[in-house]
């Protein structure tokens, strides 16, 4: 991916260049200056433009080559590890495409997922405090708030807790939409990709706290190419955390850190030194 997005900025700068001799050239000829360094300065431009694009055709069809290389080696690999286990989803409404990439990933590892959508920011919970301030006062903060539901739910949904309660009263209130995770669904591991825009939703990274917490896994991770910020605000809080779910790599790497995989930071954009885990040992 590095080296296509090389090669096109290189591209540009080639049109950039040669845009710019032309102007400088037509310049000279109405001046009567127009001689011969500046027609090979415009013909070593066209060569160096078409030498690029061939190098950039080359590059393409090598990368789709990867990219299916890559897909074909990551069903070998990931198919069966998450067999019997149900892994949680936790998205919010702007955050489609990070849950599907998961989802995906969980499938093609023989796992089960289970999506809690937030619909809510912060389950809702910030609002509630806000009107509450305005009747009664309230000593408690906003986030300890937040953070003492986030810990509820990871106990129902994790087995620590079989009383669903909070979990009901968050329905209800249509703070969460649940799909998959029944009354007697346990989930053990969890990945968190809740946001509202560029920024994590505090509840999906505080349930996701509880469950590291509580001695499980759970990853923060958000789609190749955008930045909600989760992955970075999960790790900051030392969890797993990457950034290239939507990928071969990224595929990989959630299903690794929920089969064995050394867990860590792993970014695609070059914020870490890894990409993606070294492969577990079977």
């Amino acid at each position: 991916m590095y080296n296509i997005r090389y090669h096109i900025a290189s591209l540009v700068a080639v049109f950039l260049a040669l845009a710019i001799g032309l102007v400088l050239g037509g310049l000279v000829v109405q001046q009567g200056g127009f001689d011969q360094q500046q027609r090979a300065l415009v013909a070593s431009l066209q060569s160096e433009f078409s030498k690029l694009k061939k190098e950039n055709t080359s590059l393409r069809s090598t990368l789709s080559v990867e990219r299916s290389y890559g897909a074909q080696m990551t069903d070998s690999w990931a198919a069966g590890r998450l067999s019997g286990q149900t892994v949680l989803v936790l998205t919010s409404s702007g955050t489609g495409e990070a849950a599907d990439a998961a989802v995906a990933a969980i499938k093609s590892a023989g796992g089960t997922p289970a999506v809690v959508t937030i619909l809510k920011p912060s389950l809702g919970l910030a609002q509630s405090a806000e009107t509450t301030s305005e009747s009664v006062p309230t000593t408690a903060p906003v986030e300890q708030t937040v953070a003492q539901a986030a810990a509820q739910l990871a106990a129902e949904w994790n087995g620590t807790n079989s009383d669903r309660t909070e979990t009901s009263s968050l329905v209800h209130s249509g703070s969460i939409k649940i799909s998959g995770l029944g009354d007697s669904t346990v989930a053990k591991q969890l990945v968190d990709v809740a946001a509202d825009g560029k920024s994590p939703d505090p509840a999906g990274l505080d349930i996701a706290q509880a469950y590291a917490n509580a001695g499980m896994i759970a990853v923060g991770a958000q789609a190749y190419g955008t930045d909600t910020g989760v992955a970075a605000a999960a790790a900051a809080r030392k969890l797993s955390a990457f950034d290239a779910l939507g990928t071969n790599p990224g595929r990989f790497t959630l299903v690794a850190l929920f089969s064995g995989g050394q867990q860590g930071y792993y970014s695609s954009n070059g914020h870490t030194t890894l990409a993606f885990p070294p492969v577990p040992k079977p």
